[in-house]
């Protein structure tokens, strides 16, 4: 091959993955994006939404997550995960970058009600685990 050639092919390599990254960003800039017109998140955690009789699970991959650098919001029927993946030092020179780094948002609005103080959470190994018990309902009695 050329040396021309072979400088060609580099630069529509390069050119190729920009299209890619934008073409990312753009997506994941509308699929992600606050519902109620605040900061998006920037990437999204996988995310495992689990409901049992009596209560919600969430399990999150936040792999390169500091524990506090995640804040969860509960109220009522909605939860808020949200928090940030930091790059990893500075002063250094990325030959590819796949991972995706900085904030990250996600919204769950949940089809009952969550008891706030009953609920607990877990941090292990990159994985968020939190147990969300569904508050009880208090049927009151006729004439009473």
């Amino acid at each position: 091959m050329s040396p021309l050639r072979k400088v060609y092919l580099e630069e529509l390599t390069r050119i190729q993955e920009r299209i890619q990254e934008l073409f990312d960003q753009s997506l994941l800039s509308s699929r992600y994006a606050d519902p109620e017109g605040g900061q998006p998140g920037t990437w999204p955690p996988a995310i495992d939404l689990l409901e049992t009789e009596d209560a919600f699970l969430l399990f999150a991959e936040l792999p390169g997550v500091r524990r506090d650098d995640i804040d969860l919001t509960i109220s009522d029927r909605r939860l808020e995960l949200s928090g940030r993946r930091h790059l990893p030092g500075k002063g250094h020179n990325f030959l590819r970058m796949e991972r995706s780094y900085g904030p990250f948002r996600r919204v769950f609005d949940l089809g009952a009600v969550v008891d706030a103080d009953g609920c607990t959470a877990g941090f292990d190994h990159g994985i968020l685990k939190v147990h969300l018990p569904k508050r009880a309902v208090v049927v009151s009695s006729p004439g009473g």
